[in-house]
């Protein structure tokens, strides 16, 4: 778990310095929505560009916080998965939890990378002329986040099969 959670502080660190560099790159007028062909069809200055970019990657982080920390404090009832009284059970429990949270971090790193990755595709696309997002490059990762999603969240419930 220790390793997870590094990762998520790491995806955190790397999110907020490319921020920081970003800002000084970044257009006075941002295209802040793109249409399916790439193509803007809404601007707003710098900065309510990235204060909405800051508010994204802030509920992205505190859920990924949550996530990791919420199951420790939750009543064993409470908590639904399969085989709940083996991997509860006390002498269990601390790992499953860890488990959890490694989880918790993982997944959400992968989330604020793609939250990172759009923001910059779009800070990028108001530097050419004419404005036109990367529509070639966002599609594969959305397409990748949901199939790692999908792996990540399967692997995650097969972890809670008995031990034969």
């Amino acid at each position: 778990m220790r390793y997870a959670r590094v990762l998520f502080v790491i995806v955190i660190v790397v999110c907020v310095l490319e921020v920081i560099r970003l800002w000084f790159l970044a257009p006075d007028q941002m295209a802040s929505h793109f249409n399916a062909q790439g193509n803007p069809d809404n601007f707003v200055p710098k900065l309510i560009f990235f204060t909405d970019q800051l508010q994204t990657v802030l509920i992205v982080i505190v859920s990924g916080v949550v996530l990791q920390i919420l199951p420790m404090l939750l009543p064993t009832e409470w908590i639904n998965i399969r085989n709940r009284e083996y991997w509860l059970a006390p002498e269990r429990r601390q790992a499953t939890m860890e488990r959890f949270g490694a989880f918790g971090a993982i997944f959400f790193s992968i989330t604020l990378a793609v939250v990172q990755i759009g923001s910059e595709l779009a800070i990028y696309a108001s530097l050419r002329q004419p404005v036109a997002f990367a529509t070639q490059i966002m599609i594969p990762v959305i397409v990748f986040f949901f199939v790692l999603s999908f792996i990540l969240i399967f692997w995650f419930s097969r972890s809670f099969r008995l031990p034969s």
